[in-house]
């Protein structure tokens, strides 16, 4: 599948960005964090909650299985839903940027 994406912002632990994966248009919050639902409501806005569309969340803890937990995740995914992916370490989140098709997944954190 073709999975493409566009820097829309970033927050203190990681990028927001707008994804289109073939026909599937979705929005990804991208953080370097430990796997805890508490944590999401940090970075991802209110408003994302109260849209009407779906948030998934979804842990990765290595750079080898960032694709894969993707792809899994994108199968239940309707448009304009959103997910947030929590990224054990650096690795794991460049993996992950580079999984959506993001292409500068060097980005510093600021």
């Amino acid at each position: 599948m073709d999975i493409s994406s566009r820097l829309e912002s970033r927050f203190d632990t990681g990028l927001v960005l707008d994804v289109r994966a073939g026909e599937l248009p979705f929005r990804a919050y991208v953080a370097i964090s430990p796997p805890d639902l508490e944590a999401v409501t940090t970075f991802v806005p209110p408003e994302q909650f109260e849209n009407g569309h779906n948030l998934h969340v979804a842990a990765i803890d290595t750079p080898d299985e960032a694709a894969a937990i993707l792809e899994d995740v994108l199968l239940n995914m309707d448009a304009d839903d959103a997910v947030a992916l929590l990224c054990v370490d650096a690795e794991s989140w460049a993996a992950t940027l580079q999984a959506l098709g993001h292409e500068d997944s060097s980005s510093p954190l600021k």
